[in-house]
């Protein structure tokens, strides 16, 4: 006797609702990844999980579009790696044989700021996670104004961050370019058309101009331009490592050019400085690669990140064994008279000389190039096919690098004080404010319910607050349990933040203040 087919009920024994019965169109479904595996794997790392990794472009790194525009287009795994590395290797690290600072000093010095440097990557890093968006002002509007329905008060802050980015950059160049000329001026004939100093920093705008107005960082001539950078850094080192093993390492006088704050160990601080990476992360996932493959680039992206630290480590610490003061007395070297070890070859100045010429000024343009633009208007930009504001932005970086030797001095001191805040606080304040001062965001529950105009017949409404998967308590319980879990990273990370943006942060502020002051 065949059975007959048994009637659709609404549940079932277990409780749960048969498919065929009270079925709510506008229910979210949510993809909870396990997670637990990744996140005993890595410990620490609040944002070790994949939650926030998203198949849509329009979360970290925005659309197809507005990557291509940007000055961080998609960028190959290389690229990014050596944009990641090329700031370590610039102006901290070539001041760094002159420091004078002792090997008790100087190497655990180098080792904590390059430690340093990694943790508040990796911060940036997390920030861009936990926010889905992987841009600085996102964070900090994420951060500071996060009620969308405050437009004025968000204007404000995209335009502080703007201001301060770009300022940032253009001094930077500025420092570089002019410490470039420092370097030459003794090199070059008395007797020239112009005055030294001006003919030196008109010929290095020629070289710098159609490196600098290139589109954005992915353009090759840029790309060439930063390897040739790093070149010519492994050719200075070489030179110093040469002149150290022969004992004639000459002890070079501070650059006119440096402020107050360019000495000893500020040195090393500002060699392991670094700026917002955020823009690189997102450049990496921005490249046409499998959605399959998005969770092992953004690895990739902390793994690169990693090696950079490491080898600029590995190129910058020998530096500290190269200063004059560490070097062998003339007594312990009986073998060569006293003025053998102070007399230079000339061609071995020179050699060093323009190798660090070229290691500053072939890294301005990848420098000036993310500057924000100007605020010129609509109707001036399409009066003329020039790019106005970056030509503005051009002539103010070499016009303010051809300032006096005082008002350069200052201009030197600033770059410092931006890029240790920058670098050691800025970080670590978003982070706290963003973990202690906010309502943490929502792990599996979305922010709105999706909702549908049209609702069937028999079928609840879109818009019924039953159907709101915020009021689900199986939900909210999964919710609660997921923040617990996160809790024991997040107080690590914590405490972590909590030492770099007080005694990090807060000292070495102290310690600026009191010697521009005069302190000390």
């Amino acid at each position: 006797m065949s059975s007959s087919p048994r009637p659709s009920t609404s549940s079932d024994s277990s409780g749960r609702s048969s498919p065929t019965q009270g079925f709510d169109s506008s229910a979210a479904l949510i993809l909870v990844p396990d997670t637990d595996e990744l996140s005993a794997s890595t410990p620490f790392g609040i944002s070790s999980d994949d939650e926030y990794d998203s198949d849509d472009d329009s979360g970290i790194g925005g659309t197809a579009d507005r990557l291509q525009a940007s000055a961080f287009p998609p960028l190959s795994s290389i690229s990014v790696f050596l944009y990641l590395l090329s700031p370590f290797l610039k102006l901290g690290a070539l001041l760094l044989p002159d420091a004078g600072l002792p090997l008790k000093v100087a190497v655990p010095a180098a080792l904590f700021f390059a430690a340093l440097a990694m943790f508040t990557r990796q911060i940036w890093y997390m920030l861009a996670r936990y926010i889905r968006r992987a841009d600085l002002e996102e964070i900090v509007l994420e951060t500071f104004a996060r009620d969308r329905r405050k437009e004025g008060r968000r204007w404000a802050f995209r335009q502080i961050v703007r201001l301060t980015s770009g300022v940032f950059r253009v001094l930077l160049a500025v420092v570089y370019v002019r410490a470039s000329v420092d370097v030459l001026l003794p090199f070059l004939p008395g007797k020239l058309v112009l005055p030294s100093d001006v003919t030196v920093t008109l010929v290095l705008a020629l070289i710098i101009a159609p490196l600098y107005f290139a589109q954005s960082l992915g353009v090759a001539r840029v790309i060439y331009a930063t390897w040739a950078s790093l070149a010519a850094y492994v050719a200075w080192f070489i030179c110093t490592a040469y002149s150290h093993s022969q004992g004639i390492l000459p002890r070079r006088a501070a650059p006119v050019s440096a402020g107050a704050l360019w000495q000893s160990a500020s040195i090393i601080a500002f060699a392991f400085t670094t700026s917002s990476t955020t823009s690189l992360y997102t450049a990496l996932r921005g490249t046409t690669q499998p959605l399959s493959a998005r969770p092992r680039r953004s690895q990739s992206f902390k793994l690169l990140s990693a090696l950079s630290v490491g080898i600029a480590v590995l190129c910058i610490l020998p530096l500290v064994f190269f200063q004059t003061a560490n070097l062998p007395t003339s007594q312990e070297r009986p073998v060569q008279s006293p003025d053998a070890l102070v007399t230079t070859p000339e061609y071995v100045l020179a050699a060093r000389a323009l190798f660090e010429t070229a290691a500053l000024v072939l890294s301005v343009p990848s420098i000036l190039i993310p500057t924000p633009a100007l605020p010129i208007s609509s109707s001036v930009r399409r009066a003329t096919p020039v790019p106005l504001s970056r030509v503005l932005v051009f002539i103010a970086a070499i016009g303010l690098s051809l300032v006096p030797a005082a008002f350069a001095r200052a201009l030197s001191d600033a770059v410092w004080i931006l890029a240790f805040l920058s670098t050691y606080m800025l970080p670590a304040l978003l982070h706290i404010i963003l973990h202690n001062f906010r309502s943490p965001l929502s792990i599996i529950i979305p922010p709105s319910t999706p909702a549908t105009a049209v609702s069937s017949p028999g079928m609840p409404s879109a818009r019924s607050d039953a159907s709101d998967s915020r009021n689900d308590e199986l939900l909210q319980r999964k919710e609660r349990t997921l923040q617990r879990r996160r809790l024991g990273r997040r107080l690590v990370w914590d405490f972590g933040v909590w030492m770099l943006l007080v005694p990090v942060g807060g000292g070495g502020s102290a310690w600026a203040a009191g010697r521009l002051a005069g302190k000390w």
